[in-house]
């Protein structure tokens, strides 16, 4: 009989920890009716962010467009820990990260002040890194989840996106880089043109194509001298040209100085830039259509003979 009761007093101690568990997990949360059945982003235990409160998400860029009454500065330069639900489904987590440090955390991040975007626009960015069997890790804020409730609260914005179509080596040092930009929205944006800045200018924005060997870890850049803005933090809207809802287009960069690559297998990298702080929020939307903002990395396999 000892041992039945002790059995049972183990079982019933059991149970109440497993109750209290699920409870305060219920109660991770306050203010529940502001977690609301579209995107949430919640930190310490009060939700920061629903739908009500901003505009769209640029799905692209990962870029949250507040509404007016909210402010990035005062509203998540602190808020440490975050998580991101979807219609009350929690989807991720991740961490705020001064924009003044050396370092970065991996997975999912917002990056704080100095922030390389205007008070209205909360970026949360993804640093990779792979798992313990040494495969990259999926970026959760590519959630089909989360594109639907964008989607349900007409909040969600494909923006553009861009591949490179091709490679070229004229000669050991002269290579063509093509890409193809496409505006996956039925509305007009203004990119960073470089026919129009000139290459120096285009790349004071980006680092441009880079060709890497992942197994020898060795990688090749051009040697384009960079033009500054001036000042650093301007812009000009001759800089940048339409590409309409629904458009693509092919873009054609060519180096004329780029360092020489041995034969062999390698992955072309190439950073599409967006403008980013230098653009006021009354400024985004043009007559035209409205300026794009953001980053896109994109990479392709290639042989070079």
């Amino acid at each position: 009989m000892k041992t039945i009761a002790t059995n049972c007093t183990s079982l019933f101690f059991l149970l109440m920890l497993f109750f209290v568990a699920g409870c305060d997990k219920e109660d991770d949360i306050e203010n529940k009716e502001n977690l609301t059945d579209g995107f949430c982003i919640t930190s310490n235990g009060e939700v920061v962010l629903n739908h009500n409160d901003f505009e769209y998400y640029d799905y692209s860029a990962h870029l949250i467009y507040l509404k007016d009454d909210k402010s990035f500065a005062e509203d998540f330069e602190n808020l440490g820990e975050f998580t991101v639900f979807a219609n009350g489904e929690e989807m991720y987590s991740g961490e705020t990260w001064p924009g003044y440090s050396s370092s970065m955390p991996f997975g999912p991040m917002i990056g704080t002040l100095p922030s390389f975007y205007s008070d209205n626009i909360v970026p949360i960015g993804f640093m990779p890194y792979l798992d313990t069997l040494g495969n990259f890790v999926p970026d959760p804020r590519k959630d089909e989840r989360i594109v639907d409730v964008l989607k349900k609260y007409n909040q969600f914005h494909a923006g553009l996106s861009c591949e490179i179509t091709s490679v070229e080596y004229v000669s050991s040092t002269n290579v063509t880089v093509k890409l193809l930009l496409k505006n996956n929205d039925d509305f007009n944006y203004y990119y960073i043109d470089p026919e129009k800045t000139g290459i120096g200018l285009f790349h004071y924005f980006t680092n441009g194509l880079y060709i890497r060997n992942f197994s020898t870890y060795e990688m090749y850049e051009h040697k384009i001298e960079t033009v500054s803005a001036d000042p650093w933090n301007s812009w000009n809207l001759d800089w940048l040209s339409v590409i309409n809802g629904n458009q693509s287009k092919v873009i054609t960069i060519t180096y004329n100085n780029f360092e020489v690559v041995p034969s062999g297998q390698y992955k072309a990298t190439f950073e599409f830039p967006g403008l980013g702080f230098q653009v006021d929020e009354e400024d985004i939307i043009q007559d035209n259509g409205q300026i794009w903002l953001g980053s896109l990395r994109i990479q392709k396999e290639i042989t070079i003979d």
